[in-house]
């Protein structure tokens, strides 16, 4: 199946998905109309901008290779400063007032002395022109690709941060995730409500779940209350995409949660070694000795991705903040829908598993 969509036109803030003429049928580039936005920019992955699109020989050949070589999965590891810096600048996909919105890669870490977000802010600050100093409000973790929030204004930043807390208190979610998971949770609709605390397992800090903690443990901090609300919107080859939206806060809490459910992650070489199989089928495995290490995958997937096992650590995590809800800022103002599409071997992956995204999100 051509995995197509062609842009519809439609009057406010809706969102439907495109692939060019020219570019690999398996490609899918969102567009955000509305006024509600007041300035967008180009969506498109960063490392496809300004580049032809692929020749049906070339197209040919790339349906029969592995995401790893086409397009590729970026590494931002390799980058100079200022070659992260002008990564960056092209992602671009939100600004207005003193908001600037990003489609960062996986694998670029978030803070630290070395190369970081955090470390570049200054140089990004002046690549877009801006007068106030750039600060974090809320980003993609580490391995996780999608949206970064930036503002220059503290007031600003200071009513974002009042308004989730609200929405947490509220139950109400303002971050919406996708992720390709191997496995399908069951039921396919409804909420994983599961405690999680950190745990020291051999030399290592994991999350793990608590699923009986005691009153005094969530009094004194050491368990969390977590839940994340999930959807999915398609699945098939032993695998599924979904839609999360997180209830609360906690490190690595999607990626737990779902392996909770015996739904890891795809490229999640973390916590997907909690979930083992008997003959086929998937069971729970002790934290204590499943411990990080490269995600298995079975043979017939191995051979849909076009991946053998030895290629496996490279498979970067498919878990992607696809979108942030905007509270009005200031009178007159309408709420906000600020959009980041996948990156290109997510949409690949998909399409390679058969897996269609929805038209819209409703």
């Amino acid at each position: 199946m051509r995995c197509i969509f062609r842009r519809l036109t439609a009057a406010g803030a809706c969102r439907r998905w495109t692939a060019p003429a020219l570019q690999d049928p398996c490609v899918f580039i969102p567009c955000v109309s509305g006024a509600a936005v007041p300035r967008l920019y180009s969506t498109g992955a960063w490392y496809q901008m300004d580049l032809p699109g692929p020749s049906p020989r070339e197209r040919g050949s790339q349906e029969r290779t592995s995401i790893l070589k086409s397009p590729g999965v970026p590494e931002v590891g390799r980058l100079s400063r200022e070659g992260l810096t002008e990564l960056l600048q092209r992602s671009l996909v939100y600004r207005a007032g003193p908001l600037v919105a990003l489609n960062k890669p996986p694998g670029l870490p978030i803070t630290g002395d070395e190369l970081s977000l955090s470390t570049v802010l200054p140089d990004l600050q002046g690549a877009l022109s801006l007068s106030g100093e750039l600060h974090i409000v809320k980003t993609a973790a580490r391995d996780q690709s999608g949206l970064v929030l930036l503002s220059t204004c503290h007031h600003t930043t200071n009513h974002l941060e009042d308004n989730f807390r609200k929405a947490r208190r509220q139950k109400t979610p303002t971050a919406t995730y996708w992720a390709v998971t191997v496995g399908t949770p069951d039921p396919p609709e409804g909420e994983i409500d599961v405690p999680l605390k950190l745990q020291t397992i051999g030399a290592l800090q994991l999350v793990v779940p608590e699923l009986s903690p005691s009153r005094g443990s969530v009094t004194r901090r050491e368990v969390k209350r977590t839940r994340t609300r999930y959807r999915v919107l398609d699945s098939g080859a032993g695998c599924s995409l979904l839609q999360l939206q997180p209830l609360s806060t906690f490190q690595s809490q999607l990626q737990v949660h779902l392996s909770v459910k015996l739904s890891p992650v795809l490229g999640d070489h973390v916590y997907s070694p909690r979930v083992g199989r008997v003959l086929g089928v998937p069971i729970s495995l002790p934290v204590e000795t499943a411990l990080p290490r490269t995600q298995v995958l079975q043979e017939a997937l191995l051979r849909r991705m076009r991946l053998t096992q030895q290629q496996m650590h490279r498979m970067p995590l498919h878990l992607h903040l696809l979108q942030l809800h905007l509270p009005a800022l200031g009178k007159g103002r309408k709420e906000t829908a600020v959009t980041a599409p996948p990156p290109e071997y997510f949409l690949r992956t998909l399409c390679l598993l058969g897996l269609t995204p929805p038209e819209g999100r409703g």
